[in-house]
């Protein structure tokens, strides 16, 4: 695969134009390894109105793609211009973004991102590498187990003492396909669905839905309670998503990351360097609710190939980034976790900059009371007590082990003081994987990551409340707890041919405690709504809120947190809407 070089050339008087000043800049001058499909970004101090926009001219021109069409939007906080060439770029060819005449130019070189067929020669690359069989790409791509076919992975609990209430999310996977598991803390399943390839990341949102990773699918996707898909989510700008981590903010915007595979002269770097190495950068985005890329953050833009720590530079493959967790910060910006450089970095999500770097061999910080610091971390979290919290793997620990961690961060003065830690006593090491969660009542919960104990909720004294362990050979990227008591357990689709007519079904049985089913048919594919609401008209339970195949169907009802009484529900699918009554006899 031949090297593609892409040059912009950008004019920007905006403050003369907009009175508003450019802050952040996307693709950034200068920049290298730009993907053919970036869209370009112009972040401004100050919000600008529409017509201000429309009064704007942006001309886009390639040496060897000629004039670029495109969409041309305002953010929605309308301090960012967006321009979505209909079109990608040419390699090898210069680009001029022009915005009003002017004699100053900024000047930025690129380089496209490699399709996808190319990122599977890198997995087989990295996998066959012994330098890199401790690195994370292996475990997620490839697993030594054999699949336990026909076996729901069961939650064994090994410790329990007076846990805090919740729910358990664990994705399990051995080979394919892989479970997604919400469970008791006595380990009892209290949902379980299978995924036809191994999943990721399974957590609940702040808005109240579930999210999930699928590998191969390269995708995460959002679940309602009914757990039915109602959204995924997935890179812009041609970039493949990451398992890593997906964050769904208050404004609907999401948080996501990609790998970036780039061939680099690394001769050029490092003495004895390949000069065809493969070297794996990080790509950060913002995506707003229509999933256009309002905010991007590029390794390449930022971090040197040498801020890699205990990874050979001549190697013909470097991951020299390895991001693996992002968190928006009470602030408004960016932390992001990069494995394989030791470090948490704080990112100005309005200017892109970096505000601070803390661990690794760039570090900012005055380690007080932890002179080992954090190696091969996971996790990174803004917890309530104004603290951060982090899993560390510990791979370069002497000896190695894993911990929770959490640090007092004096961010004026550039000081880290371990506040708490937790080790498991007997030593738990695992060097890939993992998460670490606050609880409501101070509580932690630790997925240990690549290890027999799967996850392990202590107190702040350090005492074991919970333990658990999967099946022998399978494994969670992450484990958490959540409060989760959904009214609804299944829905299922049954019947080749489509009905003749809308109609809604009497719940069975009625009266019921504390389950029942309640049946409709759909003549043809139609946006469904299936709501319970009580005898004043308050609604309940928001059963079914999608987009449905026609067939039949029916959904299990369960309204164990609901009291005795009478109960109306109402199926609407386009123009026709039913209502009937149950009665929840406790």
């Amino acid at each position: 695969m031949k090297r593609l070089l892409l040059v912009f050339f950008i004019l920007l008087p905006f403050h003369s134009l907009i009175k508003a000043d450019v802050i952040y800049l996307d693709p950034l001058p200068n920049s290298e390894h730009v993907s053919i499909y970036n869209s370009i970004i112009i972040g401004l101090d100050n919000s600008i109105s529409a017509n201000t926009l429309y009064s704007t001219s942006i001309i886009v021109t390639g040496s060897k793609s000629g004039l670029h069409n495109g969409d041309f939007k305002l953010s929605f906080d309308k301090k960012k211009i967006l321009f979505l060439p209909t079109t990608p770029f040419y390699p090898d060819e210069v680009v001029t973004v022009k915005v009003t005449s002017n004699s100053n130019s900024v000047k930025f070189n690129s380089n496209t991102n490699f399709e996808y067929s190319f990122l599977t020669e890198l997995k087989r690359n990295i996998w066959s590498s012994e330098n890199t069989l401790r690195n994370e790409l292996f475990v997620y791509f490839r697993t030594p187990f054999k699949l336990h076919q026909n076996e729901i992975p069961q939650l064994t609990v090994t410790i329990s003492n007076n846990p805090f209430p919740g729910k358990i999310f664990v994705s399990p996977f051995s080979n394919e396909p892989s479970y997604l598991l919400i469970g008791e803390n006595n380990g009892t399943l209290y949902y379980n669905t299978p995924l036809e390839f191994q999943g990721h990341d399974f957590k609940r949102q702040n808005d109240g839905t579930l999210t999930y990773f699928e590998t191969r699918k390269e995708k995460f996707y959002q679940l309602n309670t009914a757990y039915q898909i109602i959204d995924s989510f997935a890179c812009g700008n041609g970039y493949t998503t990451d398992l890593h981590e997906l964050v769904l903010l208050p404004n609907k915007h999401a948080l996501l990351m990609s790998y970036d595979p780039q061939i680099i002269d690394m001769s050029q770097i490092v003495p004895g360097g390949d000069t065809a190495a493969m070297v794996v950068g990080l790509i950060i985005q913002e995506l707003d609710s229509n999933k256009n890329v309002v905010f991007q953050w590029r390794s390449w833009d930022h971090f040197q190939i040498t801020d890699v720590t205990n990874i050979d530079l001549t190697s013909r493959t470097i991951d020299y980034v390895h991001g693996n967790a992002i968190h928006m910060d009470t602030d408004g910006n960016l932390m992001i976790s990069s494995r394989n450089m030791d470090e948490i970095t704080k990112i100005d999500r309005n200017k892109g900059s970096i505000i601070w770097r803390l661990g690794g061999i760039n570090n900012q910080f005055t380690f007080i009371n932890d002179p080992i610091k954090f190696s091969r971390q996971h996790c990174i979290r803004r917890i309530d007590n104004g603290n951060i919290i982090l899993y560390d793997n510990g791979n370069y620990h002497s000896p190695s082990f894993s911990r929770a961690v959490e640090y007092t961060l004096d961010e004026t003065n550039l000081t880290a003081t371990l506040a708490w830690e937790y080790r498991n006593t007997p030593t738990i090491y695992a060097f890939a994987m993992g998460s670490v969660q606050r609880l409501e009542n101070g509580n932690t919960m630790i997925g240990w990551g690549y290890n027999g104990t799967t996850l392990s909720e202590v107190t702040p004294e350090g005492q074991v409340a919970l333990e658990m362990k999967l099946p022998a050979g399978y494994l969670t990227y992450r484990a958490f707890k959540f409060d989760w008591d959904t009214t609804v357990t299944s829905l299922t689709t049954s019947g080749n041919n489509s009905p003749n007519s809308y109609s809604l079904g009497q719940n069975y049985p009625n009266p019921f405690n504390p389950s029942t089913s309640i049946s409709f048919s759909l003549p043809k594919s139609a946006n469904v709504t299936l709501k319970v609401y009580d005898i004043m008209g308050r609604e309940v339970a928001d059963l079914v809120n999608s987009q449905l195949l026609p067939g039949n169907h029916e959904i299990n009802f369960n309204a164990a947190n609901l009291s005795s009484g009478i109960y109306i529900y109402k199926f609407e699918a386009d123009n026709f809407s039913a209502s009937k009554k149950m009665i929840l006899m406790k």
